[in-house]
């Protein structure tokens, strides 16, 4: 049993030895030695800039500056304008506080004041009987 183990062992190793050489012996190795390298680029001079490229590179600058500065304005005037008409929207009635006894709170605060009145009832009636 452990020869046969062991045979089907080598086996299995020894089946993919064919595919590794035959891939050593192609030109494209990539295991095998490096090609020569190229030659050094030469380096050339960078050009300097020049007055007119920086005169450009400042106004550029001062362009993006402005474009700023008209966009906050911009931004600025439209939510005044904003402001100014909802405030007119609402009219006389926005400052003051309504009445919480419309809509759906009213049943609550009418079962909350009529426990309110009981207890203050109760509260009498225990004072009187101490007296």
């Amino acid at each position: 049993m452990r020869r046969l183990a062991a045979l089907l062992t080598l086996l299995v190793l020894a089946l993919p030895a064919p595919a590794a050489l035959a891939q050593s012996q192609t030109p494209n190795n990539p295991f095998g030695p490096l090609p020569e390298p190229a030659p050094a680029p030469v380096e050339t001079a960078t050009p300097e800039p020049t007055e007119t490229a920086q005169a450009q590179e400042d106004t550029d600058r001062r362009l993006l500056f402005a474009i700023g500065g008209v966009l906050v304005v911009l931004f600025v005037v439209i939510a005044r304008f904003i402001t100014r008409d909802a405030r007119h929207a609402l009219g006389e009635t926005a400052g003051q506080d309504q009445r919480r006894d419309q809509g759906p709170h009213r049943h609550v605060r009418q079962s909350k004041a009529k426990a309110r009145a009981r207890t203050k009832a109760q509260r009498r009636a225990r004072r009187r009987q101490r007296r």
